[in-house]
């Protein structure tokens, strides 16, 4: 081989020979960050996983808790909603999870739950910012990765957020009777307008019987037994039958104590034996009024918020104003009957035992009510009177919201009586809890 040859195969093996600590270096840096990245691809899988899981954990615990919205009341998170946002993890297979409150901290390890009732954690970005209608729930979870834990970095937080509440019933007129014949009755020209639904329990034949003129509107009319449609009725939507039964939304609310007759023979009354306003303007206070009460001769009658045992009848007559804010009327024998021309406007409380509860007659009484008003009535609040029939002869109802939970129901022509279900006025919302639903919101 040619010299020239030989120096040059002399020289190349001499410059491999030298590089071989250079490509050995490339290669072990090659390696780190080969390594690196697979770590890295599994720590964002480890994450997203994880936040997915919580995600799901903060999603059932939001609708656990907003169902047990009316169940606390006026509380904001009580203990039922505190169990069951708890439970919904722990269902989850969710172990080691500390509670904590209203944007409150902990310094455990493990799953955090955050349960606000109302939602706090975004503060006025939320527009239920403070209601206690709806319920926040925030979950984090430290999970362990492996390139952080080589860089000396703790575990990554991943926290998820859910928010659930607004629930309304699905019907707002409930007629209990599970047999009696015209259970809903409707005569001539009346109307009807409820934004949800009305479920008649009768089985009977027919159940319901609507006749000529009337204009029913609700979002479903269900009905146990039969209905006659006499006449140019207009039902939207046609009424549903054979429809199922559906039991007392209300039947574990508690009737109030009955103390002592109240003495008063004058306004204000706190109570008294068989109370009668002629005339001129009287101011009533909570108590128990034995006899009942009457109010004749275009008076006008203000009940100040509270609880009005009345053991007889209540009798407004024509012309007469009555008005009450934050008020529930409690028969415990007797009922209300309010004739024609008269005027009311009542709205029942917004917390404690009966928010939400304007009128309540006894479980054992059939006393019929009787409800004739004017144009500009207000019956805010539910009108529960479970063993009675309650009629409705005329005038209107401008309340946000209004609930009839009866045994049967007649209304009469020239009604024209309006069932909202605008609940925002009561931070535990509707009363009325069974066949409702919650949603979520966020």
């Amino acid at each position: 081989m040619p010299g020239w040859r030989q120096d040059r195969v002399r020289a190349w093996t001499h410059k491999l020979r030298a590089d071989d600590g250079s490509v050995l270096t490339l290669t072990a840096f090659g390696l780190v960050f080969l390594i690196g990245f697979l770590a890295l691809a599994v720590d964002t899988g480890r994450i997203l996983f994880a936040q997915r899981q919580i995600q799901t954990f903060a999603d059932a615990a939001a609708l656990a808790g907003a169902l047990e919205i009316s169940t606390c009341g006026s509380t904001s998170n009580c203990t039922a909603m505190q169990n069951a946002a708890k439970s919904a993890l722990t269902e989850n297979s969710a172990t080691g999870v500390t509670l904590v409150t209203q944007c409150g901290t902990s310094s455990n390890g493990g799953i955090i739950l955050m349960v606000n009732n109302g939602p706090c954690y975004v503060g006025s970005k939320d527009p239920n910012n403070g209601s206690k209608s709806y319920v926040e729930v925030v979950v984090s979870y430290p999970v362990t990765t492996f390139f952080a834990t080589v860089l000396g970095k703790g575990p990554y937080t991943v926290k998820a957020r859910a928010e659930a509440g607004g629930g309304t019933p699905a019907y707002c007129g409930y007629i209990l009777s599970p047999s009696a014949s015209d259970a809903f009755l409707v005569n001539g020209s009346a109307t009807i307008d409820s934004a949800c639904g009305f479920i008649d329990d009768s089985d009977a034949s027919p159940a319901a019987i609507f006749n000529g003129g009337d204009t029913i509107t609700t979002s479903m009319l269900n009905i146990v037994g039969t209905d006659i449609n006499n006449g140019s009725n207009t039902l939207t939507p046609a009424p549903t039958t054979g429809a199922t039964a559906v039991p007392d939304p209300l039947s574990s609310l508690p009737t109030p104590s009955i103390g002592s007759c109240g003495t008063t023979t004058g306004s204000p009354y706190t109570g008294g034996s068989n109370v009668v306003v002629n005339s001129g303007s009287a101011t009533f206070n909570p108590g128990v009024y034995c006899g009942g009460i009457t109010i004749n001769g275009s008076s006008t009658a203000t009940f100040n918020a509270g609880t009005y045992i009345v053991e007889g009848n209540m009798i407004v007559n024509g012309g007469d104003t009555v008005s009450g804010n934050g008020v529930t009327f409690y028969f415990s024998s007797g009922s209300l009957t309010m004739n024609g021309g008269s005027h009311a406007d009542f709205v029942a409380p917004t917390t404690g035992t009966y928010a939400g509860i304007l009128y309540f007659q006894s479980r054992t009484d059939s006393s019929t009510v009787i409800v004739n008003g004017d144009t500009t009535s207000v019956w805010q609040g539910v009108i529960y009177a479970p063993d009675a029939n309650l009629t409705l002869n005329g005038g209107s109802n401008l309340a946000a919201y209004t609930d009839l939970v009866v045994n049967t129901l007649t209304v009469n022509g020239g009604v024209n009586f309006t069932l909202g279900d605008n609940y925002s006025s009561l931070p535990g919302g509707s009363p009325i809890t069974s066949n409702s639903s919650v949603s979520m919101v966020e």
